[in-house]
């Protein structure tokens, strides 16, 4: 016959049903697991695998407060917190690949060919599609799921469960990745720009040459078939600083 006692039950809670919080968190709200597209019950099931196969892995957690305590409360949403933060690191880093690949669009004249992104509801333009499923697929051919798994399970080596968490520091780390999101876009559009930039001077030279040609008529297909020729051309030189930041993106949990 099996006896439990509250003691039992909360040491029990505390290995698992706290990790499972934040390892949940984190797959919510980071990119590729954290898609619309994924089942919620598949999402729920990979977290609870996670949360088992790891288990054995983790520090053995000396907290037992009661969950139904106000410590416990706390608790709780200190994990999520926790948890959602270190996906929000590296949806940062999708957030500025996806805006770089908005600024070359706009500038090719497709901002008007935009539609609702099922994935995230947000209203995105064809180059930023496919810049966000190139940083998809680069994400997943270094690895960047494992390394996310990895990261989180490492985290309760130096977040344990219960104790205090430099949240001004990981709320600076946050911070910092969401001040790059500006500045990688535009070095990741900057070799469009500056061709579509020389385009542009060139067919204000012809208005001024030859004023009865229609500028407008003529310069939104040259704009846009100049565009995708270089992003045809620039593709095999973006890989690696798409694949430096995913890199940096995925270090960054182990500075949280």
């Amino acid at each position: 016959m099996f006896t439990f006692t509250q003691a039992a039950l909360d040491g029990y809670i505390a290995q698992f049903f706290f990790p499972f919080l934040r390892i949940m968190a984190m797959m919510a709200v980071v990119p590729v697991l954290g898609n619309r597209a994924i089942p919620a019950r598949v999402k729920i099931a990979l977290a609870v695998l996670i949360t088992i196969t790891s288990a054995p892995l983790l520090p053995e957690q000396q907290y037992s407060a009661p969950v139904d305590s106000y410590l416990g409360y706390a608790t709780i949403g200190r994990e999520i917190l926790i948890g959602a933060a270190m996906g929000f690191t590296v949806r940062l880093i999708f957030a500025a690949i996806e805006m770089g690949g908005e600024i070359a669009g706009l500038q090719m004249g497709l901002s008007f060919a935009g539609y609702i992104d099922p994935s995230s509801g947000s209203n995105n333009t064809s180059v930023s599609s496919y810049f966000g499923i190139m940083a998809v697929l680069l994400f997943l051919s270094i690895n960047g799921h494992l390394l996310l798994i990895s990261g989180v399970v490492n985290s309760f080596q130096y977040i344990p469960v219960g104790t205090g968490a430099d949240l001004l520091g990981i709320s600076k780390n946050i911070t910092q990745m969401g001040a790059k999101i500006f500045s990688v876009a535009l070095s990741i559009s900057l070799p469009i720009i500056v061709t579509l930039l020389v385009v542009n001077i060139g067919l204000g030279i012809m208005s001024r040459i030859a004023p009865q040609l229609n500028v407008f008529a003529v310069g939104f297909p040259i704009s846009l078939a100049v565009g995708l020729c270089a992003i045809l051309l620039l593709l095999p030189y973006m890989e690696r600083p798409l694949r430096i930041l995913l890199e940096q993106s995925t270090s960054m949990l182990s500075r949280i």
